[in-house]
């Protein structure tokens, strides 16, 4: 009974029928009433009644619903033992229902049992790491109506020091996702936390730092320079690199069931070993960090050629953190509400079609100026950052924007109504990164990339093109765009050109490449980011037509590229994650091939134009390119290329009014 209460509860989630409700209640109340009261299972069919009972509240308005969902949610409580894991679900499901009543009447007593309750359930020791942070995240909320925000920036170090047992390298790429969406903004709100109690700006940093990019973290971990562990600890480090091997070994393609078995079960040890393996390490002397989010020293070390700025925006309040090589400094942004926010992302400006793209150009130069205003220009002030003659003269910020930030185009924000001149892309170049220790890592890759040629030796460059693709609209402009990159590159290039490949023959390409150009359609996954990807084909066949073949996130991120310096994916959305409760994650292409090794990744934030793509790859090379020889003033070059070849269409008259076809165009990495 209690199973098909939950069947029929689904297919009401499905269809929104309600005689399936209706049915799921009658028969979710038969199983509560035919269970003894001694069972075990008792608990967990009350608190299936009672979620029914609050999905038809939910539906119907009905205070009776709600009040009998709060009656059942109490008796799953009293008959679950003080010790038993479940009872923090139990705590959790009533602490739910309590706050839907609050809601409902407005009566502080209870909004006061709702936090009571929830913190109790987050307090439950033996239950589950992932029901305790999800605990939390209730907890959190109903603290800060209250205005505890002490007890809630309590509550949310303590949730986010849970992490590491709630994510590690057991997941899978689905099972990590879902895991991670349920402590979505947990993050954004405990560096809020912390700047709200007086908490310094490198103690809300190393909260965002250690609860954001978590599943990127893992991977990064995992192929960080062990150089100083190996010249230290060679045997140690010998154990860590053979096991992070074994738990990163692909089992998929074993097809005997018994020996894909015996893998997994092998995996399983592995992980083990690799936990213990890394506590292990931390014990040694001058190995305290290892695997550990950075300290506040190492993120300014990161800030030598340039300024980090964290942008981070909650109901609490609204901030940019800033990060030079000799300070922390919080600069409240009072006017960037979270709401005028949520606002301008539903609006979907950067959706368009032929009939709306004029109206939708023109108010996303409002949005672009609403940036400036509110943000980009206060944080500017802030650092003495005015227009200078050249752009060779501008200083070099790193933005990131977390929660719903995210994915805002601080590189393109000015007040248009002003000129052109009033804007950030002329007082600074611009790039991005997922967070802090990305950018160590592709920073840090300068030391042990292999193979980068050196002098005036060729670049290997693979120029990638997909003039038609199935299923899809044709992008005659990728052969011009090939051609444009190959003879802008002259002879600095030794260049491999692939027409049509698929996944399997371009991630040959990338294990011996350089410089990689994707000029392709991209697909940005709504529900699974790790889907998201670069649209190839498969080979055609005497039997079969060409099919499309996605190189994804997932297929790239699993590479190790230890030639690779340069990515530029001449595609749609490549750096554009819509997945709402993974936005912290900053699962997209871009993020991906910066993982796999290359240091500097070009994208798009949304959907390009086939020809502003020539444009701005010819102008890019042209100026990556000088005296024939690739530039190598440091990781300025690749940074400054990208910032030129965009200002160059940004100030052409086709161009000018028309933000939607260049404000997209973002360089990642070092």
């Amino acid at each position: 009974l209690n199973n098909l209460g939950n069947k029929l509860g689904r297919r009401y989630e499905r269809t929104g029928k309600m005689e399936d409700l209706e049915k799921a209640i009658r028969v979710a109340r038969q199983a509560v009433e035919v269970t003894p009261d001694d069972h075990p299972d008792l608990a967990g069919r009350l608190n299936n009644l009672g979620n029914k009972l609050k999905s038809r509240y939910k539906r119907t308005g009905k205070m009776e619903d709600l009040e009998e969902a709060i009656r059942v949610a109490r008796q799953a409580v009293e008959v679950t033992p003080d010790d038993h894991p479940h009872l923090a679900a139990c705590l959790n499901n009533l602490g739910n229902k309590l706050e839907s009543r609050y809601e409902r009447t407005g009566k502080m007593e209870n909004l006061e049992e709702a936090t009571r309750v929830t913190q109790q359930a987050f307090n439950c020791n033996n239950a589950t790491p992932f029901v305790r942070v999800r605990a939390s995240t209730q907890a959190l909320q109903l603290l800060q109506i209250q205005e505890d925000f002490k007890s809630a920036y309590q509550i949310s170090i303590e949730a986010i020091n849970l992490l590491p047992y709630l994510h590690n390298r057991s997941l899978d790429h689905q099972d990590e996702q879902y895991v991670v969406s349920h402590f979505s903004g947990l993050a954004t709100s405990a560096c809020s936390l912390a700047l709200h109690t007086g908490k310094g700006p490198e103690a809300a940093l190393e909260l965002l730092e250690q609860g954001r990019g978590v599943i990127l973290s893992l991977i990064i971990d995992d192929r960080s320079n062990t150089s100083k562990l190996k010249a230290a600890y060679p045997e140690m480090c010998a154990q860590y690199e053979s096991l992070c091997f074994e738990v990163n070994k692909l089992t998929k393609n074993i097809t005997d069931d018994r020996t894909r078995a015996v893998a997994s079960s092998s995996r399983t040890e592995a992980i083990a070993k690799l936990e213990k393996c890394v506590q292990d390490i931390q014990q040694l002397p001058g190995f305290n960090q290892f695997h550990k989010s950075l300290t506040a020293k190492q993120m300014q070390s990161c800030s030598k050629a340039g300024t980090i700025v964290v942008i981070n925006i909650t109901n609490l309040r609204s901030d940019a953190i800033i990060v030079t090589a000799h300070a922390f400094k919080v600069l409240p942004l009072p006017n960037l509400s979270a709401h005028q926010a949520e606002d301008w992302i539903k609006q979907d400006l950067t959706t368009t079609s032929l009939r709306d793209r004029g109206r939708k150009n023109k108010i996303y130069f409002q949005f672009l100026s609403w940036l400036w205003r509110e943000c980009v220009k206060h944080v500017l002030d802030e650092l003495h950052y005015y227009v200078q003659p050249s752009a060779d003269d501008l200083p070099r910020i790193w933005w990131i924007g977390t929660g719903l930030a995210s994915s805002f185009p601080f590189h393109s924000a000015g007040d248009f109504s002003a000129g052109l001149s009033e804007s950030a892309c002329y007082r600074v170049i611009s790039s991005y990164t997922p967070t802090i220790k990305a950018l160590e890592y592709a920073q840090g890759r300068a030391n042990i990339t292999t193979n980068i040629p050196s002098g005036r030796d060729p670049w290997r460059v693979v120029v990638v093109t997909m003039p038609k693709t199935p299923c899809a609209d044709d992008l005659p402009g990728t052969r011009d765009e090939r051609s444009e990159v190959i003879a802008a590159m002259g002879p600095s290039a030794s260049v491999q050109s692939l027409e049509y490949p698929d996944v399997t023959s371009a991630m040959g390409q990338l294990q011996r490449c350089n410089i990689a150009h994707f000029a392709c359609h991209g697909v940005s996954d709504l529900v699974d980011p790790s889907r998201s990807g670069l649209i190839l084909q498969t080979a055609r066949t005497t039997t079969e037509e060409p099919r499309q073949d996605i190189l994804s996130v997932r297929d790239v991120s699993q590479a190790h590229l230890s030639q690779a310096e340069i990515a530029y994916l001449s595609a749609c959305s490549t750096a554009q994650n819509q997945a709402i409760r993974l936005s912290d994650e900053v699962l997209h292409v871009v993020s991906g091939f910066q993982v796999a090794g290359f240091r500097h990744v070009i994208g798009c934030l949304w959907p390009s134009n086939d020809n502003v793509c020539v444009s701005i790859a010819k102008s890019f090379y042209s100026e990556l390119v000088q005296d024939r020889a690739v530039r190598r003033d440091g990781d300025r070059a690749t940074a400054i290329a990208l910032h030129k070849a965009v200002m160059k269409v940004r100030e052409s008259k086709e161009y000018r009014k028309r933000p939607l076809l260049w404000a997209q165009y973002v360089h990642f990495g070092a």
